[in-house]
């Protein structure tokens, strides 16, 4: 065998071994690069899921029904921030959401407020209209006087009551919660427990007037009181 053709054979061994070996280290460093990737992007999901994330949570029990303007300025809810992977789908963040919504289910202590647990809610209900103290009176609409064609809910009356041939101012500034509709129904005006027993008092024994009162600017009612010799006499 000639000196040219062995030293060819031993070259191309040699050839054939770096390029084994170079594929070798290539497929370590990849496999090195891949690791460095994938551990790096599983570090970043780590701290996603545990990233600090604002909720609301309730500080206490808050009923059905109970509405949102009531859990704002009541301070029923509480911010606070829990790990990315704790936090509820559709958990709200933003008190301002509570606007034009109720509880629709019973929300206890501790528990993350989501969009579900504050439904959205019609304003005219009578029941989102009122809180506390206040309550809602029906009156039949066949012992009160006035434009009900212009009385709408949400207007502010001045109530009258006439008996006994005097006119007087019985209350001032009272909210009209609903309205009778074509089909009928009663007016519902919103009053406090104190002063319940008075208006239905009124109802059974006089005739009830209502004045509507200016939407904004309207000046305090003077209370007045009307017989014949004050308005015959003047």
């Amino acid at each position: 065998m000639s000196n040219t053709s062995l030293t060819s054979r031993v070259s191309g061994r040699m050839t054939s071994r770096g390029w084994a070996m170079a594929l070798g280290i290539g497929a370590i460093v990849l496999a090195a690069i891949l690791l460095v990737v994938y551990l790096d992007r599983y570090r970043d999901r780590v701290r996603s899921e545990n990233a600090p994330t604002p909720v609301l949570v309730a500080k206490q029990l808050i009923p059905r029904g109970t509405p949102g303007t009531l859990i704002a300025s009541q301070g029923m809810y509480a911010p606070t921030t829990i790990p990315r992977k704790e936090v509820k789908i559709g958990a709200i963040a933003d008190p301002a959401l509570f606007a034009g919504r109720a509880a629709s289910i019973d929300i206890f202590p501790g528990a993350q407020i989501t969009g579900a647990d504050i439904a959205a809610t019609d304003t005219a209900l009578v029941k989102s209209q009122i809180t506390g103290e206040q309550r809602a009176l029906s009156v039949s609409i066949d012992n009160v006087r006035g434009s009900l064609s212009q009385l709408q809910a949400g207007d502010s009356i001045d109530l009258y009551i006439s008996t006994g041939g005097t006119v007087k101012l019985f209350r001032p500034n009272v909210k009209v919660l609903a309205v009778p509709s074509a089909a009928g129904g009663n007016l519902v005006l919103r009053t406090t427990t104190e002063d319940a027993a008075d208006f239905a008092y009124a109802m059974d024994n006089t005739q009830l007037w209502f004045v509507l009162r200016p939407v904004v600017g309207a000046k305090p009612t003077v209370r007045d009181t009307a017989t014949a010799t004050t308005v015959l006499g003047r």
